[in-house]
């Protein structure tokens, strides 16, 4: 993963040779939304960045089914997205508190590995992380295609990662909240995920 132009927007960006094309043969991207539901998926051992509650509770790895007893928010996160991915980071973080107070738990998912993610993020962090190799998960979220690549629309993103996207999904795996943004142009609420978790808990009981 290159870092090159990390926080260096004023520097020449041209586009990696080794990704192909952004509009020859385009698929675009389609972001799920809500009302749908989120493909299960697995976390390996392995690809966990920061163990908090939520995968310390399985040491061998787990899967979407088994973190989803109380409603689970997840959240991609790259590091290629400069400023944009530090400021949601730090929202997380400052919030963490009042998302679990809500009644639901979170997972961030870092398309960069544990020494790119730590790099970036040195200080300490409340919530579980692991790294979503390959953007497998990106994918089935559908905010990630080869051939529809960030960096073809937004200048400063010099990396093959997905666009921002967040997920509120119940244990029937339904998404009841969703947020993504194409163009790092959109500005992400906590308070709005937040009275999704109010919204669905209070449906529920």
């Amino acid at each position: 993963m290159s870092t090159l132009h990390r926080y260096a927007d004023y520097l020449p960006a041209p586009t990696p040779e080794r990704f192909p094309s952004p509009v020859k043969n385009r698929e675009r991207i389609q972001p799920l939304a809500t009302g749908q539901f989120f493909p299960d998926f697995y976390v390996a051992e392995d690809k966990v960045i920061n163990e908090v509650s939520l995968l310390g509770d399985h040491v061998s790895g787990t899967s979407l089914h088994l973190l989803t007893v109380q409603p689970l928010i997840v959240v991609f996160y790259s590091v290629n997205w400069n400023g944009y991915g530090d400021a949601l980071i730090a929202q997380l973080a400052e919030k963490h508190a009042a998302i679990e107070a809500a009644g639901a738990r979170l997972l961030v998912l870092s398309a960069e590995e544990k020494k790119d993610f730590m790099q970036f993020n040195k200080q300490p962090l409340p919530f579980d992380i692991a790294w979503d190799a390959q953007n497998r998960i990106a994918r089935k979220a559908g905010i990630y295609r080869e051939t529809d690549p960030i960096w073809g629309r937004v200048a400063g993103v010099n990396a093959d990662v997905p666009i921002p996207g967040v997920f509120l999904i119940t244990p029937s795996l339904e998404i009841t909240y969703s947020f993504t943004d194409a163009y790092l142009q959109e500005e992400f609420s906590i308070d709005h995920l937040l009275t999704a978790v109010e919204k669905k808990l209070a449906i529920s009981a």
